[in-house]
């Protein structure tokens, strides 16, 4: 067979590592424009805390069942397991849909209730976090102290804390208030089908947590963060991590078509 053949056929195979690029190169000039900036920070703030077309999309696909739907739910799905499979790093934090780190992410109100106790930690972006432990009948406060910022450090170091009747109360307390450190990533992957769960694949049995909202939010800085493994040369483009570009590039495709005039 003629050299130049084997040349041809290796050509045949898309590069996917390209064709993300090219895709970014839209999306990237669209946010620019869109909200008047050079910065890729406040550019892709905007794009995940405002409503647009890119955002709007994202959501529209993750909440509808359409062949289009469903194949780009799937899509993300096999990114997760893809990023999960080769265990891609950007500097020394995981990229994957398990440990996402968000500026624009706030935790949520955390409760328990245990052996007739209700334990409250609520989360306020100004007023610090509020730590709540009493007896469900209301006839004891075991502790009501704010900690502002978020300080583990403080909360052991706090009289009431340390007055709790038990370990076992100290210990409830500490993991609730671990949850909700808003410097802590998060993980939007659940194990199995349950309450408040976003079926992604069926064939693979991917569930994320059912908000969108924060879904969209986390693949668009995924998206970016592969974008910037790319550019700045921290990864090695070869043909073991190619499948991640692939579904990344399939993602993105999909949505920049909103872009269209």
């Amino acid at each position: 067979m003629p050299l130049h053949i084997n040349n041809w056929i290796s050509k045949a195979e898309p590069d996917f590592y390209t064709m993300f690029i090219k895709t970014w190169i839209p999306f990237n000039a669209w946010y620019f424009a869109e909200y008047n900036t050079t910065s890729d920070g406040e550019g892709l703030r905007q794009v995940k805390g405002t409503s647009n077309k890119i955002k709007n999309r994202i959501v529209s696909l993750l909440r509808n069942n359409d062949t289009i739907s469903l194949k780009f739910r799937c899509e993300i799905a096999c990114l997760h397991h893809e990023l999960v499979q080769r265990t891609v790093l950007n500097y020394n934090r995981r990229v994957s849909f398990e440990c996402i780190k968000l500026d624009e992410y706030f935790p949520e109100l955390k409760t328990h209730h245990e052996e007739g106790i209700i334990y409250k930690i609520i989360p306020h972006k100004s007023d610090g976090f509020k730590v709540i432990v009493i007896a469900r009948d209301g006839t004891r406060t075991y502790m009501d102290k704010t900690f502002n910022p978020h300080s583990m450090r403080a909360l052991l170091l706090e009289n009431q804390y340390i007055a709790l009747p038990n370990e076992n109360m100290r210990l409830i307390v500490r993991r609730l208030f671990d949850e909700v450190n808003p410097e802590k990533p998060f993980n939007l992957v659940f194990s199995e089908s349950r309450q408040g769960a976003l079926l992604m694949s069926q064939e693979m049995n991917v569930w994320f947590k059912d908000d969108v909202d924060l879904i969209a939010k986390a693949l668009i800085q995924i998206l970016y963060e592969l974008r910037c493994l790319l550019f700045h040369g921290l990864l090695d483009p070869s043909a073991v991590n190619q499948p991640i570009y692939e579904y990344a590039f399939n993602i993105l495709n999909t949505l920049i078509k909103e872009l269209k005039n």
